[in-house]
């Protein structure tokens, strides 16, 4: 049972039993089970990775016909995953795996009359991502007859329409790195990210000629991969975006990448057949999507109507909040204050992950008035991926806002401060010395001026321990282990 599992030991350790317990002992909906399984035996130990794209998926096809209601907000079930690991480790397999059975979903929707389509970015520009327009020759009918126009006619961009856009290398989405054109595109995928429910959602921009508006409806749900780049942390602290998308970030030890290379050398010389299990999958989710739309025409197409939820269901919800509150408040306040931002839309996430468990679950119900209501039990599922993801994240942002103090701190000598302070601390003193006069000491050693030392302080003072005594300051070497 869920309440027998200890919440401290769920923090992910990063080997493949600890991935499997996401899946199977917390329970997730049985058909996401069995994904899972199938997706890692060509991605190995990324467990949780593999639950989440099944759920972008299902974001996706539930996206028309359901509108998560909370007071006055409306919001809809697309999660914006962004996965982010080292390079070597399993990404690529595992799109080789998610995206054919995403293809084969959609073609087995599209013979029932709804369209939905993969777009893999491999351009950033303008053009390619809300489209742009050309001067098509037609024929009409004119007075004198048969008439040659010019018209404009749009190109599709990537964001247009309704499916999955993938970044199989998000770290050249413009998201990474600053520039005039790249902020244009963070302001698209911002405007992707947008619920569908609310006015926010086309992109519209103005062409040269100052008379013709370009359009762009952004429908679809987002699955981005990358490594892990330098500086992530000033990235992740400052862009907006980086706190809509769902994000799972590990830097995989040594000894998994050794692991996962070995089985693939094992696996030379062997054949498995990956088509079956592509077809069963893209069947089961399109029964999903079909029972759903039953659900919708039985409601009167109110996609506010389609959801239902359980008494203890708010009850739920807070619960795995404080449960992740408590679990970043323990932190150093450089990790706590970057990573409580992400708290606000992690909720989000954890409410659509409530209901999409609960959407994956219906065809396996056999009584009809029991479907669609998301219980207690939905929303455990669900806290058991967005928890992961949340300690990944913090877990990561710890170890990096270590390094990166650490090569600020050799860049600003905190090993002159050091040997200052050892040659003005005096044996059976209680290891404090004068401030002002330990700065006047690192000055006088490096003929710095004043406020380059004063900079260098800023960067290395956390090394020492600061107290008062009348109105003067005095330190203590006392570095954080």
């Amino acid at each position: 049972m869920i309440d027998d599992y200890d919440e401290d030991e769920l923090y992910y350790g990063f080997i493949e039993e600890e991935q499997e317990e996401v899946s199977n002992k917390l329970e997730l909906p049985a058909f996401i089970r069995e994904y899972v399984t199938s997706a890692v035996d060509v991605s190995k130990y990324n467990h949780v990775p593999a639950a989440l794209t099944a759920f972008v998926l299902l974001g996706q096809l539930s996206k028309d016909m359901v509108c998560i209601v909370g007071g006055k907000r409306r919001e809809d079930t697309r999660i914006p995953f962004l996965w982010m690991q080292t390079s070597g480790s399993g990404k690529t397999e595992m799109y080789n795996f998610f995206g054919p059975v995403a293809r084969k979903t959609f073609e087995i929707l599209q013979a029932r009359g709804n369209y939905f389509d993969i777009f893999d970015v491999k351009e950033i520009t303008d053009a390619a991502l809300i489209g742009s327009m050309k001067q098509e020759e037609q024929t009409i009918e004119g007075a004198n007859g048969p008439e040659r126009v010019y018209v404009d006619v749009q190109i599709k961009g990537a964001l247009e329409g309704d499916g999955l856009i993938v970044y199989d290398e998000f770290e050249y989405s413009g998201v990474f790195k600053q520039s005039q054109h790249k902020e244009n595109v963070v302001m698209y995928l911002m405007t992707l990210m947008n619920t569908l429910w609310g006015e926010n959602w086309v992109i519209t921009k103005k062409l040269k000629d100052g008379d013709t508006v370009l359009e762009c409806r952004c429908q679809r749900s987002a699955y981005a991969t990358s490594y892990i780049p330098k500086m992530l942390t000033s990235v992740i602290a400052e862009k907006g975006i980086m706190q809509r998308m769902l994000i799972f970030i590990w830097e995989v030890p040594q000894s998994v990448q050794d692991e996962i290379r070995k089985s693939v050398l094992e696996e030379f010389g062997t054949k498995k057949d990956n088509k079956a299990p592509i077809d069963k999958f893209a069947r089961g989710f399109a029964k999903i999507h079909e029972t759903l739309k039953e659900r919708y025409e039985d409601v009167d197409r109110d996609p506010t109507e389609v959801i239902t939820y359980s008494n203890d269901f708010n009850a739920a919800i807070i619960r795995e909040y404080e449960s992740m509150r408590k679990y970043v408040e323990s932190s150093r306040a450089e990790v706590l204050e970057i990573a409580s931002n992400f708290i606000t839309r992690l909720n989000n996430h954890l409410v659509r992950l409530s209901i999409l468990c609960c959407i994956a679950e219906a065809p396996s119900i056999t009584d009809k008035s029991k479907r669609f209501v998301v219980t207690s039990r939905n929303v455990s599922q669900a806290g058991s991926l967005v928890k992961q993801c949340y300690k990944s994240l913090v877990s990561w942002l710890d170890t990096a806002l270590r390094v990166e103090r650490r090569t600020l701190q050799d860049k600003a000598n905190v090993n002159v401060f050091k040997q200052a302070y050892d040659e003005l601390n005096k044996e059976g003193s209680d290891g404090f010395v004068n401030k002002t006069i330990l700065i006047g000491k690192v000055r006088s050693t490096t003929k710095k001026g004043e406020s380059t030392i004063y900079k260098w302080w800023q960067k290395i003072s956390d090394n020492f321990e600061e107290k008062r005594i009348a109105k003067k300051a005095y330190v203590k070497w006392n570095p954080e282990e």
